[in-house]
């Protein structure tokens, strides 16, 4: 009959095991503020791309001509604050342009009514731990849209802020201070404390984004750098 042979298997001791867990315990607790952060950063990025997106998008159709006049408008009262891109064909701005009045980017150029149509070409409705002050502020614990719009048309003749798109401070980019603008939007972390891109104020532990726009239909989409209190594009 063959002998059994007896089996040498060894466990960890109580000592080694809470050695083990005292180790994986340090390492989680330096990772995690760093994966916390990373992840905010990764929050405000996102809604800054989907932004430049949008823009993107309006001014794309102005070019190409499927809508010589687009309007993108901060939708006044709307929690989180929502971003719709409205667009009017040839006709409809020949009227507008031939009126009593130019067009104004206002409310009423992108009604729709009986005789004049208005096209919804896009929209993004902020995540709820964003917002854009201005244009969509803090409201409690929710960001809410101002109303505040910005119409394009091909060539630039027609561009136009509306609201509190206007109402900005100016800023200048790429370090030319003769040439400052109100002509953008920043993107921040509801947390923030800080989110003022005329002062430069802005909280270390929240990342912010800016996106740029031109009457031409230029988008540029910026970071703030802590390191050198500036703008960086992307």
């Amino acid at each position: 009959m063959p002998v059994q042979q007896k089996q040498n298997i060894k466990g960890f001791t109580l000592l080694e095991l809470l050695v083990i867990v005292a180790i994986i315990s340090i390492l989680a607790g330096i990772g995690y503020p760093n994966f916390n952060k990373w992840n905010r950063d990764r929050l405000i990025r996102v809604q800054a791309e989907k932004i430049t997106n949008l823009f993107t998008t309006a001014t794309t159709q102005v070019e190409r001509g499927a809508y010589p006049y687009v309007r993108v408008e901060f939708v006044n009262g709307t929690s989180p604050g929502q971003i719709i891109v409205k667009g009017i064909n040839q006709d409809m701005l020949s009227k507008k342009i031939n009126g009593p009045t130019d067009p104004a980017c206002s409310v009423a150029d992108f009604t729709k009514t009986s005789d004049y149509e208005v096209d919804e070409i896009t929209s993004h409705t902020l995540d709820d731990k964003t917002y854009i002050p201005g244009l969509a502020p803090k409201a409690g614990k929710t960001s809410v849209g101002s109303g505040g719009a910005i119409c394009f048309s091909k060539g630039g003749k027609y561009f136009k802020q509306h609201g509190s798109t206007d109402l900005q401070g100016n800023i200048a980019f790429d370090n030319n201070s003769s040439a400052p603008t109100n002509n953008y939007v920043t993107v921040c972390h509801l947390s923030s404390s800080n989110c003022d891109a005329v002062s430069k104020s802005f909280d270390d532990e929240y990342h912010a984004y800016l996106v740029r726009y031109s009457r031409f239909g230029l988008i540029t989409k910026y970071k703030w750098n802590i390191k050198t209190s500036d703008w960086s594009s992307q």
